[in-house]
């Protein structure tokens, strides 16, 4: 099976955050508002945490770790506030991502997204820069109840896509993500994200293909 000439690849799952779409920049100038909101000075290690969880137990974290008296609810609302704009007006699709969706179509393989985002969030993004009805759905963490740390999600959209596993391929630029994918039995790409370079090397070391631009793959 040759992932990069799509040789046997009849499903693709794709993460959204950072693997389809230009948006980590956004969650992360959210994040540093709302903590310096909150009266406390940023640390980037703060947004290597973040970026491993799905978005209620980011919510969590920010709680614990600030000692914050907001509940979890409360943050998730504030930070809610400060993306929203950014996805449905400033995020884009990553570097020849959109020719690479159309390649996929026009070779009759089903795609899907799996984020660890906001599920209206995330269908709002995609709607934004024209590509959600590409998709045959749009499917959380929140919704299966676990986030990446397990291959739950990816198993439950290869289950909706009614693909067979051995011919799926996942694309993800979190190592973590990648890892429960593999565990999963599926094939793994793992894509370059400017924003976490050393994330790439952690992705180069187990899965099947890593990629820096979605144009090598046209």
């Amino acid at each position: 099976m040759n992932i990069k000439n799509l040789d046997g690849i009849e499903y693709v799952i794709f993460d959204m955050d950072g693997t389809i779409l230009d948006s980590l920049d956004i969650w992360v100038q959210s994040d540093i508002q709302f903590i310096t909101e909150q009266g406390f000075e940023y640390d980037n290690s703060v947004s290597a945490q973040l970026k491993k969880l799905h978005f209620h137990s980011a919510c969590d974290f920010l709680r614990e770790h600030y000692s914050l008296s907001m509940s979890s609810e409360a943050i998730g609302e504030r930070i809610m506030e400060l993306v929203e704009y950014g996805y449905l007006h400033e995020a884009d699709l990553k570097e020849g991502a959109r020719e690479f969706i159309e390649k996929l179509l026009k070779n009759g393989v089903k795609i899907c997204v799996a984020t660890s985002n906001d599920k209206s969030l995330a269908e709002g993004a995609l709607k934004n820069v024209g590509v959600y009805d590409k998709f045959e759905f749009v499917i959380t963490s929140d919704e299966v109840g676990e986030g990446k740390e397990t291959p739950r999600i990816f198993l439950e959209a290869a289950k909706m896509l009614g693909a067979d596993i051995a011919k799926t391929a996942v694309f993800e630029d979190s190592s973590h993500a990648l890892h429960s994918a593999k565990l999963g039995g599926f094939k793994t790409v793992g894509i370059f994200e400017k924003r976490f370079p050393d994330e790439f090397e952690e992705l180069k070391k187990e899965a099947d293909l890593t990629i820096k631009s979605f144009k090598e793959l046209l």
